[in-house]
């Protein structure tokens, strides 16, 4: 079914500053709020933005990327490689593309992101709710708290983001000129988020419900990735290069570690950009996926511990702290122990995957996208456990914290129209062959 969005009424995001307030310390007015009565709705046609250019790279592999006519040649378009207890429980049509989604740890809750800027929430009946915000910018970022009730949420080139609350549709809006990306911390829903400004160095920012905590300069260098601990205690962010004067490239790319309070506690210089980094305290590592294709762990003092140089570029950790999981422009989703580096296990895809991916708690199961050729896989590691090539993209896709749940989002750029879907597994699947 196609679903318009013309009836929908609008919700207003209220007392936003302009692109260069930077405020530094939490006002003592109360944070604006993301409701205010109802406006019109409009829809924002695609253009060049910082986000589609996030977009390109997020598809793009350090080889290139093949093209989706290219790779509709190799393999079996419009196909699914799945078992009889995975069902698609959700697909509609929008008049708009999806550009973002995730999906609740239990996998009951399910929000996919619009380019127009606006929010559709699935619950458990696997029915839609829209939620409209009259931001005139895409919405580019989506992260789900533990509690399936409050989701962080951001619209990059509109340089805001905020906790949403999905029942009353409010929560504070936080500014962070230049915003690049975003983090959540499991235990208390703190964000933290990194800018790359179009010229000069990034920060780094705390918030939490209360506002802004605290904001701080990368040094001589911009935020390209960001993620928080668990419990909030310590930031990683991803640190590449900005344009500096002359319109050419300055800074020193690395991996930098911070604490709660914003203190900076090392910095590793890497060479190339650095652009994804996760953390897990517990096990004290910090992982990184750098652009020329190298996979980075380092632990809590700052020390190199381990290194591939597979051209896995795009690292996630378990939250269990048991897996580290990456994948590159080989195709390769590939599984690590995260204290000695060992490879536990690797499955191919056969497609170019870039950064869609989201691995279980317990790091047995990942979901893996081919962005830019519309290919969506689940994997573990005894093999590509499901599959659907779409024959246009991009395609997105996120798995839930038990691996029963996935979401899909398809671009059809040339409509500018968007897909959704949502993948349910009742038992255990099993891997067939194409």
């Amino acid at each position: 079914m196609l679903v318009s969005w013309s009836p929908m009424t609008a919700v207003t995001l209220t007392g936003v500053g302009g692109k260069h307030q930077h405020r530094k310390r939490i006002s003592s007015d109360p944070e604006p709020s993301f409701f205010s009565p109802p406006v019109a709705n409009s829809y924002v046609p695609a253009y060049t933005t910082r986000r589609s250019v996030l977009s390109l790279i997020a598809g793009a592999t350090v080889t290139g990327t093949a093209s989706a006519a290219q790779r509709a040649k190799e393999r079996r378009v419009d196909a699914t490689t799945q078992s009889a207890s995975v069902d698609r429980v959700a697909s509609d049509e929008y008049d708009a593309v999806s550009l973002v989604t995730d999906v609740s740890a239990s996998g009951d809750r399910v929000l996919f992101g619009f380019e127009n800027g606006d929010l559709v929430s699935y619950g458990a009946n696997r029915q839609a709710t829209p939620i409209p915000f009259d931001v005139g910018s895409t919405l580019s970022h989506i992260e789900f708290e533990r509690a399936a009730d409050t989701a962080a949420v951001a619209w990059m080139d509109a340089e805001v983001y905020g906790q949403l609350t999905l029942a009353t549709r409010d929560g504070p809006v936080i500014e962070h000129p230049g915003l690049w990306d975003l983090a959540v911390a499991a235990a208390d829903g703190a964000i933290a988020s990194v800018s790359s400004p179009i010229e000069g160095p990034g920060s780094v920012m705390l918030s939490t419900e209360a506002g802004q905590s605290w904001v701080v300069d990368v040094e001589n260098a911009a935020g390209g990735s960001v993620d928080i601990s668990a419990a909030g205690k310590f930031i990683a962010v991803g640190a590449t290069q900005y344009l500096g004067t002359g319109e050419a490239l300055a800074g020193q790319p690395g991996v930098v570690l911070y604490d709660g309070s914003g203190a900076q506690q090392w910095a590793h210089e890497t060479g190339v950009d650095v652009i994804a980094v996760q953390i897990d305290a517990e096990a004290e590592r910090v992982v990184a996926g750098t652009y020329d294709g190298r996979l980075l762990a380092l632990d809590l003092a700052g020390n190199l511990v381990w290194e591939d140089e597979l051209l896995v570029t795009w690292p996630r950790i378990s939250s269990d702290g048991s897996t580290v999981v990456s994948t590159g422009s080989d195709g390769v989703v590939r599984a690590y122990d995260p204290v000695t580096g060992d490879e536990r296990w690797t499955t191919e895809t056969g497609a170019s995957l870039g950064n869609d991916t989201s691995v279980t708690d317990d790091g047995t199961r990942v979901l893996a996208a081919a962005r830019t050729e519309g290919e969506i896989f689940v994997v573990e590691e005894s093999g590509v456990v499901w599959e659907r090539a779409y024959g246009i993209g991009p395609a997105i896709g996120e798995i839930a914290a038990d691996g029963r749940t996935w979401s899909v989002g398809i671009q059809n750029s040339d409509a500018q129209t968007g897909r959704v879907e949502i993948y349910r597994q009742s038992e255990s699947v099993a891997p067939e062959t194409l």
